[in-house]
């Protein structure tokens, strides 16, 4: 990984703009949270913020993915960075006027925009190198968005304790402008985007469309653990704020350290891969049951580790089984699986204050079986079906 880096400065380039654009969203979510806090003193005020963050992504999942197959890259980049800046100067003017209806509305037509460069910037890594080096860059790319996941809020609390909110809601006007001049050219695709019909597409290659299924689920039942931890922590636990930031700083060490063994990794990715990281992904749930600090923490590990690489898995087996055609629209959809996260987050918790954490834990673990045994169903498709994966490649 360390020659393929020292020998590809546009790659270099991307990966250096990836992590200032996402340390700076991260910083951004930080600041708007507070900012709105301190303007409306409403909890439910946040949680509008964050579904008017989340909506346009769901919602508009398929035009995202034909905009950015129509487009060439580099004439997206720029478009998405130009309309970014815009927005989020009319933002900053939104925030001064204090017309919260306004910045509602600012902050849903910016998600849009950002979750296109966000595709785009998915869609365009393949292209820096030769294909067998995929699950390297996308590993790269996810440990890069892994570390802003940790610096980005620190650095955004720093920030708030030092300045004011209306300044730093600029910040991603410079993180676009350092996107531009760093990335000043893309890598260049030769592709006739004639006919696009993304529902045909998936009924024909139905690999793809099982693999989709597989991480939706999974984020449903799974990733949603997140939302819940800090619960679990105060009123199971009965721990404080301080070990909640230890075990999501474990959570993010097993993430950490996978990435950085798939990065030395050379095999080739395979369903087979998919469905042992969802047996490892359950087998933490079943140690969380234990309710023992020590044994928690460990399964916060594991779990970590097992669903990034899940995770990752997952993101190089769409790259590699979708024709460059479509990559933008499958990524999209594919992508939008995020947005499962906070709904399963509703149903755990809704779970966990009615019936009890064991059976929050039994009804994930039901979930992540299920994940396994479409996996399964997979692999035997493919042993099966001589053109279910075939036919994709």
């Amino acid at each position: 990984m360390r020659s393929l880096l020292r020998n590809n400065q546009p790659l270099q380039r991307f990966f250096l703009g990836q992590l200032i654009q996402r340390t700076s969203d991260w910083i951004d979510i930080i600041v708007l949270n507070w900012a709105i806090l301190q303007i409306t003193h409403d909890p439910m005020a946040l949680a509008l913020l964050n579904m008017m963050r989340l909506l346009p992504q769901l919602i508009f999942a398929f035009i995202t993915g034909k905009v950015v197959d129509c487009m060439q890259a580099i004439k997206l980049m720029y478009t998405v960075h130009a309309c970014n800046i815009l927005l989020t100067v009319i933002l900053c003017f939104s925030f001064y006027e204090r017309q919260l209806y306004m910045i509602y509305a600012v902050i849903a037509v910016r998600a849009y925009v950002q979750s296109i460069d966000n595709i785009q910037r998915n869609k365009v890594l393949p292209n820096f190198t030769a294909a067998d080096k995929l699950k390297q860059i996308i590993s790269m790319n996810a440990l890069l968005i892994n570390i802003t996941r940790i610096i980005g809020p620190f650095i955004g609390g720093i920030l708030l304790a030092y300045t004011t909110y209306e300044l730093l809601l600029l910040i991603p006007v410079l993180s676009s402008v350092c996107v531009i001049l760093l990335n000043k050219t893309l890598p260049h695709q030769n592709v006739q985007y004639k006919e696009h019909n993304i529902v045909q597409y998936f009924k024909t290659h139905k690999v793809i469309l099982h693999i989709m299924i597989t991480s939706m689920i999974s984020m449903f039942f799974g990733f949603s653990f997140t939302i819940v931890l800090p619960i679990i922590v105060k009123q199971t636990l009965n721990q404080g704020a301080l070990m909640y930031a230890v075990y999501t700083a474990v959570l993010a060490l097993g993430s950490v350290t996978v990435l950085m063994c798939f990065m030395d990794q050379h095999k080739q990715t395979t369903i087979c891969a998919l469905n042992q990281w969802s047996v490892l992904f359950s087998l933490s749930i079943v140690m969380m049951l234990v309710q023992h600090t020590y044994i928690f923490m460990i399964a916060i590990f594991i779990m970590g580790f097992a669903s990034q690489g899940f995770r990752t898995t997952h993101r190089v087996l769409v790259q590699q089984y979708t024709e460059e055609q479509y990559k933008g629209t499958v990524l999209s959809v594919t992508m939008m699986d995020r947005g499962f996260i906070p709904l399963g987050g509703m149903m755990l918790t809704y779970l966990y204050t009615t019936f009890g954490i064991n059976v929050m834990f039994t009804t994930m673990f039901i979930g992540l079986v299920c994940v396994t045994l479409l996996c399964i169903y997979m692999k035997w498709e493919e042993k099966r079906d001589g053109t279910y994966i075939q036919s994709v490649k």
